[in-house]
């Protein structure tokens, strides 16, 4: 793991003096009553101090970070900071050494991801960045985008929106449930490109199933034709260890709130500097800052928090959490592949899974009372998954969840489902 000092991370909220000046908090005093330091993470915290600094309900056992992720103490104490400082003096604080530290934000956040500085910008939501793509590539009456029938509505319904006004044709590929191989799905989507699509447009983790899309497959397919790959990425980074540029992949756009660990309302969007001319969104006229005349004023605590979350997902290490977040999600679709009744519909552990799982319930029961029922009588927190073919509930364990929690889900799906 990767050593990340508890003061390297204050003195990016715009240095010393920004940190010492202000009566109203010593931030150093605030960091040392924190459950744990970044420093003590480098050197091999375990899972249950995470855990423990979490703002969850007690008796809650929390399985739903796929919707939205709880922050620990150690990111809400920098978005707290940070807003009482910009509250002190909003113009020159949020125009100064705020400012300046979201830029820190973004820069550590390019690392994480595996980009350039100015091949990132700071979005609301993965939804957003999706917006943004779609309204930056200019599509044109008779170009086609290529999607699937697996896409959350952030991620597709800009593609509607020009299909409905610029006369765009979309067309939908139909992902095996679940397919086999990469090459299945590969050549699903070679079945169905045309010399007239212009974009691919897919999730690199699905929603509905978390299903991983072979990425730098659908980037060679892509290439080979001319169109940009656009990747909804909203439920990989922090979950999975994500590289846009080992993807290949033109576009990117994420949701840090989520597997991430971040503030509600951030995001991140990717463009690569190969593609920036072909992607080019009035939010990003001004370039890729935190803060330009494109943008207007920002979440100034928010996205500094955004940069608390990746230094505490860097200093435990992506690698290491995908190892522990995939261990135990294994593990879930091992046990529920033997509760009677349920059948999981997630891939089977391998190269097309990622952290989420999906299981299907028996005909005779609704998924969204079901999920109502778990968390009445047990305390557990799923998202129900309802839709054409699937009456599911989608279960998504984070670095923070124990082999205790995973146990009593499996237990109450085993009482529940008769």
């Amino acid at each position: 793991m990767n050593e990340l000092s508890r003061r390297h991370f204050l003195a990016s909220l715009g240095g010393a003096a920004l940190l010492l000046s202000g009566g109203w908090l010593d931030p150093l005093r605030a960091a040392e009553e924190a459950p744990f330091s970044l420093a003590s993470l480098g050197q091999g915290t375990d899972w249950e101090t995470i855990r423990r600094s979490l703002g969850l309900r007690d008796g809650l056992i929390y399985l739903n970070c796929g919707t939205l992720g709880p922050i620990p103490q150690y990111t809400r104490d920098a978005v707290f900071a940070a807003w009482r400082r910009l509250e002190e003096n909003p113009a020159d604080e949020g125009f100064g050494p705020l400012l300046q530290a979201m830029e820190e934000a973004r820069a550590r956040a390019a690392a994480y991801l595996g980009c350039a500085l100015n091949e990132l910008a700071v979005t609301q939501s993965t939804t957003d960045g999706m917006n943004a793509i779609a309204q930056g590539v200019n599509l044109r009456k008779g170009d086609r985008v290529l999607t699937t029938d697996h896409e959350h509505p952030g991620g597709r319904l800009c593609w509607d929106y020009y299909a409905r006004k610029a006369g765009v044709i979309i067309d939908v590929v139909t992902l095996p449930a679940p397919p086999k191989t990469p090459g299945e799905i590969l050549d699903a989507f070679a079945r169905q490109i045309t010399p007239a699509t212009r974009v691919i447009s897919a999730s690199h983790v699905t929603y509905t199933t978390g299903l991983k899309l072979p990425i730098t497959g659908l980037a060679e397919l892509a290439k080979e034709h001319g169109a940009l790959l656009v990747v909804d990425g909203a439920q990989a980074p922090g979950g999975l260890s994500v590289d846009v540029k080992a993807l290949k992949c033109h576009a990117y756009a994420a949701s840090p709130h989520k597997w991430m660990l971040a503030p509600k309302g951030t995001g991140l969007l990717y463009i690569g500097a190969d593609a920036r001319a072909r992607i080019d969104p009035l939010s990003l006229q001004a370039g890729m800052g935190t803060y330009t005349g494109a943008t207007g004023t920002r979440n100034v605590p928010g996205i500094i928090g955004l940069g608390a979350a990746v230094d505490l997902l860097t200093a435990v290490g992506k690698e290491a959490i995908e190892r522990r977040v995939m261990a135990l999600r294994n593990s879930l679709c091992r046990e529920a592949a033997n509760i009677p009744g349920i059948t999981v519909v997630s891939p089977a552990p391998g190269e097309l899974a990622a952290p989420l799982l999906t299981l299907d319930l028996p005909d005779t029961v609704n998924s969204d009372a079901f999920v109502a029922r778990l968390k009445e009588r047990y305390g557990i927190i799923v998202r129900g998954m309802a839709r054409p073919g699937l009456n599911g509930i989608r279960v998504s364990p984070h670095l923070y969840t124990s082999e205790d929690d995973l146990a009593q889900l499996v237990g109450a799906l085993r009482r529940e489902i008769v």
